[in-house]
């Protein structure tokens, strides 16, 4: 890969946009290759240890591997959580952190180390905007040189940005694909599907493997929530990291210890590998058709999939469930255009069939694609 576009010198950001399978990882590979380069990977569980209790242990992990003098290690540490706004969170056990929560931990495992290049490889997504805000001001006032990495710009972020298409670095980027053209999801009627009054736990299920009897109490509780899902519409659970919307989820889809749901419920996961338990695309999906509609090859492995691709595979799978109510959990992370594009087609359909959606989401521009066409309430926890 020609990478003579790039001037990487210390205090410059440069942002590369491209399309799913364009080549970012491959190109975030390239750059790890680099002398003093660090690579913050779109899994951010791949930088966790989960060897230490709380999450400013876990920060202090890489260096205390460089064999760094405490008093100067506890100062870079502080300083680092202070920037990514997890300060609060010191104590906390990195287990029991949400997904946003978990990806900026990631980063401050990295940051920490003060790599002469930091590559952010699709590091914004699934943050709220006082979580991207924070990641943004690092960027731009990093001592050394910085990538972002992703499929849209952030404007937030300052200096040059990139385009880069198949394989290739150009000087401009593809501009977003216009929303689809769609007419508006016929009311289907039917009574509101009434969830009731949820309490969710996190934390307390959670025992590692040398702890010997006693139960472990819960860390972190939301509700009583009186949740409504109403057929042919989406429910856009809103809220900041942490605030408990993947908990809730996983308590309405009867995981972690909760009750069954009183209507049948499918669950999308946030972190989709965690949903991939079969060995080719045709097994995951389950329909041959959806898979036929994606343009996918029923043979390959699920992991080998571009991130936006298995990202649809998952949605597929999940809505070829044929549950009343479908769970949707930061679906747009990992999403370009063209696949935003295609996941609202399956939602549609699957609408218009009467069922009903429930989805968090921080990126209030990928809603907006459906919001003249689907009715879209509002919960906020």
């Amino acid at each position: 890969m020609d990478l003579s576009l790039l001037e990487l010198t210390p205090g410059s950001v440069i942002q590369i946009v491209g399309a799913s399978g364009s080549g970012l990882s491959t190109l975030a590979a390239t750059l790890h290759e680099r002398h003093g380069a660090a690579v913050v990977l779109q899994d951010a569980t791949a930088h966790l240890s989960y060897l230490r209790d709380t999450v400013i242990e876990e920060v202090a992990f890489g260096l205390e591997q460089r064999g760094m003098p405490v008093p100067e290690m506890e100062s870079r540490v502080r300083a680092v959580l202070r920037d990514l706004d997890l300060g609060h969170l010191a104590e906390r056990d990195p287990t029991e952190l949400s997904g946003g929560q978990t990806r900026r931990l990631a980063i401050a495992t990295v940051l920490v180390l003060q790599p002469d290049l930091l590559v952010l490889d699709d590091s914004f997504a699934g943050l709220d905007a006082d979580s991207a805000d924070a990641l943004a001001r690092v960027c731009n006032g990093y001592p050394g040189a910085v990538v972002v990495l992703g499929h849209q710009s952030r404007p937030e972020v300052e200096g040059r940005v990139l385009g880069l298409a198949d394989g290739a670095l150009t000087r401009t980027y593809q501009e977003p694909m216009p929303p689809p053209v769609l007419p508006a999801v016929p009311s289907v009627g039917g009574p509101p599907v009434d969830l009731g009054k949820v309490t969710a736990f996190r934390g307390g299920s959670k025992r590692r493997w040398w702890r010997l009897g006693g139960e472990v109490a819960p860390t972190f509780t939301i509700g009583p929530v009186h949740v409504v899902a109403y057929p042919g519409e989406i429910v856009w659970l809103r809220g900041a990291n942490g605030s408990g919307k993947t908990t809730l989820l996983r308590a309405l889809a009867g995981l972690d210890g909760a009750p069954a749901p009183k209507v049948p419920t499918s669950l999308m996961l946030q972190r989709v590998e965690d949903q991939v338990a079969e060995t080719t695309v045709g097994e995951l999906i389950g329909d041959r058709d959806r898979v036929d509609g994606l343009g996918l090859d029923p043979e390959e492995h699920p992991l080998d999939l571009p991130t936006a691709q298995l990202r649809l595979a998952q949605a597929a799978s999940v809505l070829a469930q044929d549950r009343d109510v479908v769970l949707m959990d930061e679906p747009d992370v990992g999403l370009d255009d063209f696949a935003v594009q295609k996941f609202w087609l399956m939602v549609r359909e699957a609408l218009a069939e009467g069922k009903a959606v429930i989805m968090t989401c921080h990126d209030g521009e990928f809603l907006e694609v459906a919001s003249e066409w689907v009715r879209m309430r509002e919960m906020w926890v």
